[in-house]
């Protein structure tokens, strides 16, 4: 990734330059790709008890 792609990932999300300097790149690449997923449609959450069998 160049620095200007990262820059207007950053644009994209709303994070500032100012906001940077409280984020590494892995926190901003967690943030684009969590923000890929939000309109990925499963067709099944797990619950509770699925957590427990696991």
């Amino acid at each position: 990734m160049t620095t200007p792609l990262f820059l207007l990932r950053c644009v994209e999300l709303g994070i500032s330059i100012n906001d940077l300097d409280l984020l590494t790149i892995g926190i901003v690449l967690d943030i684009w790709t969590e923000k890929a997923n939000d309109s990925v449609k499963y067709k099944k959450v797990a619950s509770q008890s699925d957590f427990d069998k696991f």
